[in-house]
């Protein structure tokens, strides 16, 4: 056991790999009736669903019950049969071949990839085979339906049958966070309802805007998707944008699904978040930091403009835990050298340290804890997103900072669940539109995976009437017991504002090797 220890708790990207299998079943029923997308391994709705074992490659089965049954060739199940939402590939999409290197393996030059120094530009995924423009220098782009016809958009004066659909998204595309991947990721999803002929005979196009680290051009940014008329914001990633523009969206009647989870999407009636807050994995990191021994930490938050109630959340729960921190510091996304940080928490005789980081900076303070042979244990929520991870241990032989690392995700890790069919699928699209974009998936791409399959879920429900805000609103309010897969518990939303999730899964890092400690630990 390591002498001393380190905290690290990140809220800004994690969840990074799979290798995935063959494409699974999914088909939309006809339009009007009540049957969602089914996968192949969808359950009863309302029921839980039990992870397969750490380290085991088979799928998450439900915990009691019948399953529901495969859909017809009608796309519509036989009579009798309770079918929920889930997520699984288009029957006619293209899977991965079974040998393709998990994203930990692989990435966009076949390599080891990291983030550039802040300010420096990089390309984004390339898609393969598909009918989506690639970005080009962080320039705004436009997902491309193909062959759907009819009229497009659907902000108040609703998409006819036939027509396509238009969504918008917010992203940081350049400056010190790349949240390209989060919009190829929805790109990836949307491929694959198109390829199948979309739902109810629409086609589904997303719109994307760089809000360049900036809150400011977030806010242009939201202008400029309302006034071409988008329908919604499905699958954003804006991390100085968010806070502020959920308001401003909802002012103007524009429903919002998916996101990073900052406080504000849980106080809108037209936000439908597809994660817990970070409030909420606030307290349950700082909980398990009681539950693993964590003793004087040094703490390191990042300077976001929503973090005060997380940073408060996080700190609260570990205070219950008798777990008092030694030195608090708050550093920008721009830092580039973490060793004055590091040197202080050992000034401080530092045993933890808790950071609100995304995963480039950990790879930067990971770097200067290495440098000052800080090696200590490491907490946080989010870090095993691949093409950082390639990073935290590049160089450092069999004593990584990294190593021995425990964190918590709340979505199903796919390191240990490769053969789950809702993960297979996601990787699957993804590989398959944007290989380039494949080692750059974490746990934040699964929110907007999940954020693209419950708008299609909705838009699924409205039938043939006119797809608007109005009746896209009342679809999502309407949605019970959504099932993706395993991937989450199953959760609905209502009237009012939403915070349907609450639960997380303790992971830990074997030599490297992300793996599953835990089943749902559920928090407020």
């Amino acid at each position: 056991m390591r002498e001393r220890v380190a905290i690290v708790f990140m809220t800004l990207s994690v969840l990074a790999t799979l290798v995935f299998g063959g494409a699974i079943a999914y088909q939309f029923a006809h339009p009007g009736q009540s049957t969602a997308m089914v996968p192949a391994t969808s359950g009863v709705a309302g029921q839980s669903y039990t992870p397969a074992a750490a380290g085991s490659s088979g799928p998450a089965t439900p915990s009691g019950g019948a399953t529901a049954a495969a859909p017809t060739a009608s796309g519509s199940a036989p009579a009798g049969t309770q079918v929920v939402s889930g997520g699984a590939t288009p029957s006619g999409a293209t899977a991965a071949p079974a040998s393709t290197a998990s994203p930990a393996a692989q990435t966009s030059s076949g390599g080891k990839t990291s983030k550039p120094a802040p300010g420096a530009k990089t390309s984004s995924g390339t898609p393969a085979a598909s009918g989506t423009k690639p970005a080009a220098g962080g320039t705004n782009t436009t997902t491309t339906a193909q062959g759907g016809g009819g009229q497009s958009g659907g902000g108040g004066q609703g998409v006819a049958s036939g027509g396509v659909i238009t969504v918008g998204g917010i992203y940081d595309e350049t400056g010190p966070v790349d949240a390209t991947v989060e919009r190829d990721t929805v790109r990836s999803y949307f491929n694959l309802v198109n390829a199948q002929g979309g739902i109810n005979g629409h086609k589904l196009q997303l719109i994307d805007c760089d809000s360049k680290y900036d809150p400011s051009s977030a806010h242009q940014c939201a202008q400029k998707l309302i006034s071409e008329g988008v329908l919604a914001i499905v699958g954003w990633l804006s991390l100085s944008g968010e806070q502020p523009e959920t308001g401003y969206l909802t002012s103007q009647g524009v429903p919002i699904i998916g996101g990073l989870g900052v406080p504000s999407e849980f106080s809108s009636p037209l936000s439908y978040p597809t994660t817990p807050s970070l409030v909420t994995e606030g307290s349950a990191l700082g909980t398990h930091a009681g539950q693993i021994g964590l003793k004087k930490p040094g703490v390191i938050f990042l300077n976001a403009n929503f973090i005060a109630p997380v940073e408060q959340s996080f700190l609260n729960a570990m205070k219950k835990q008798g777990i008092s921190p030694v030195d608090v510091e708050t550093v920008d996304a721009t830092k580039a050298d973490y060793t004055d940080i590091v040197l202080k928490f050992q000034t401080s005789g530092a045993q933890s340290v808790a950071a609100f980081l995304d995963p480039f900076s950990y790879a930067r303070l990971f770097q200067a804890m290495e440098r000052q042979n800080f090696h200590v244990h490491v907490l946080g929520g989010g870090l095993d997103k691949a093409s950082a991870n390639a990073q935290y241990d590049s160089g450092c032989g069999s004593s990584c900072v990294v190593f021995g690392a425990d964190s918590a995700t709340p979505m199903l890790e796919y390191l240990d669940h490769q053969s789950t069919p809702a993960i297979s699928q996601y990787l699957s699209a993804v590989h398959t539109y944007f290989p380039g974009q494949y080692g750059q998936l974490d746990t934040y791409t699964t929110y907007q995976w999940l954020a693209a399959e419950v708008f299609a879920q909705a838009v699924k429900s409205i039938g043939n009437a006119p797809v608007t805000r109005q009746s896209l609103v009342a679809a999502l309010n309407g949605l019970r017991n959504f099932d993706d897969g395993g991937i989450t518990p199953p959760f609905s939303y209502g009237t009012g504002n939403h915070d349907p999730l609450h639960c997380l899964q303790w992971i830990h890092n074997n030599n490297g090797q992300w793996r599953t400690t835990s089943g749902w630990n559920c928090f407020g």
